[in-house]
This record gives C-alpha cells, structure tokens and sequence, in this order.
C-alpha cells in the first residue's frame, strides 16, 4: 500500500503527495482503538492529498479529517454513535467518506460515503484498500495528463472518481486506467427493520433489533466492490439518513438522522 501512494506521487510529478505519518501518541487520543495493523500504516502516512495551484491543497483524505473534532456537526453525527468510525473526507458534493470501527471489537473494516440523501455506499473492504484506490486514482490522473486529455491533474483526479473519466481519457477497456466499473457499483440487498427482525439469518435479525421499524437494513457480506446501498423511503425516514453498522461493518443500517 505504501509503494502505491509512493507510485502516485512519483507519477503526478508533486501533484499528489502522502501525508506524514502519525504518532502513537496522537493515535491513542482518539476515542475509536487503532489496532496494531492500522498503526503500522498510519506510522508511515496518515493519508493523501492533491494540490491544486501554487501548492494550495484541492482534496485531502485523512484519518485526522477536522470533522472527527465536531461531535455535533453534520457529517459526524451521520456516521454512526460515537467510537464506531473515523472520518475520512469530505466535498463540496456534499459526500463525506469515513471507516467502520466495530465497536465491540475496536477492529477496523471497510470504508462507507453518504451525501446529501438517504443511500450511502460501500466504497472498500478496509483503510488500506482505500488508500490504494485513492493511489490508483492518481496515476489514471497522471497518465490522462499526459496523454493530453485533461489540463491538469486536479480535473483529471475528480473525473477520476467523480464524473466521466474513462470516456473523457478514452481508457475503456484498458487495465489500469478504465474506470466504468467505480462508476456502476454493485447494488446491495436491503430490506426494512422489520422484515429483518423476523429473518431466519440470525445476522439480519439481530442487526434489525437494533434499529427502528423507520430503518433499512442492507447486507455487503458479499460486496467485494463498491457498492450502492439504497434506502427504502419508508414512514419517518426523512430526507436525510445516518447509518450503523453490525456484523463486522457488512450490515449497514440506514436511520432517520434524528433518531
């Protein structure tokens, strides 16, 4: 994972750089536990950044996002109870990017957006995992750059991961760069509280126990790739969703935002 940012930011020629790593310290005055595994990598890099103009940084994804500071803000309160995630990102799309932390466990899992709606998404299986796509996504940048089909590696990065990217740069098809399949994820399987609760899926039942008759429970055990997680728009859901997550980070639950 390290040599993919290193191979990032050696192919956006100081565009796109890993940010300095983390101490212990640091990490043990979070409220989520940061196992061993995690810390080794965020010893080395706490994340990635790209930067616009005269070095004016454009996005940033880090485990020190400012919104983990803001208990009451609006991207922290829709992850899920306190101690169970780590912010990530945030954009002017709205989105906001953050990691699973089980909370009976302290174990990290996979990484999860929400926007401006009720669905959200299962963007990787794990920190590191994203880290890697964030990489990936930066040399595509790179290489449309240099193949002349995009002005800079800010415009490219977005298309990247944001827009139209492979029928822009003309990669479809290619190994490296086609990006058509980020951007028609898999769909998940979702289902609302109750039908959950009397599921004969003891996984199911117990993660719709938990959450009220308003919610959707959708199941990633088998997402091996990014994937859409539609909210049923049932009685008393609203027009914005928070989300919990069970089973490990692959039941993710939809709830109303004030519930």
């Amino acid at each position: 994972m390290i040599a993919e940012l290193r191979a990032a930011e050696a192919a956006a020629n100081g565009w796109v750089e890993p940010l300095p790593g983390l101490t212990d310290a640091a990490m043990d005055g979070w409220e989520v536990p940061v196992p061993e595994h995690v810390r080794r990598v965020l010893r080395v890099t706490s994340g990635l950044r790209t930067l616009g103009p005269s070095g004016r940084v454009d996005e940033e994804f880090t485990v020190e996002h400012e919104a983990n500071g803001d208990p009451g803000g609006p991207f922290y309160s829709r992850c899920g109870e306190p101690g169970t995630f780590r912010v990530l990102h945030t954009n002017g799309l709205a989105e906001a990017y953050y990691v699973d932390v089980a909370a009976d466990t302290g174990e990290w899992n996979g990484v999860f957006s929400f926007w401006d709606s009720i669905d959200g998404r299962f963007e990787a299986p794990s920190l590191e995992d994203w880290f890697v796509i964030l990489a990936k996504a930066a040399r595509s940048a790179a290489f449309a750059v240099e193949n002349g089909c995009f002005d800079s590696i800010r415009d490219a990065f977005f298309n990247v991961l944001w827009s139209d990217f492979t029928e822009k740069a003309g990669t479809t098809g290619h190994p490296e760069h086609d990006w058509s399949a980020w951007h028609d994820p898999a769909l998940a399987p979702v289902v609302d509280a109750v039908t959950a609760r009397a599921s004969r899926d003891p996984v199911l039942a117990a993660s719709g126990a938990h959450v009220p008759d308003s919610a959707t429970v959708a199941d990633l055990r088998g997402a091996v790739r990014r994937t859409l997680v539609p909210t049923l728009d049932l009685p008393g859901m609203g027009i914005d969703a928070a989300f919990r997550r069970f089973h490990g980070g692959r039941i993710l639950a939809a709830v109303p935002w004030d519930d």
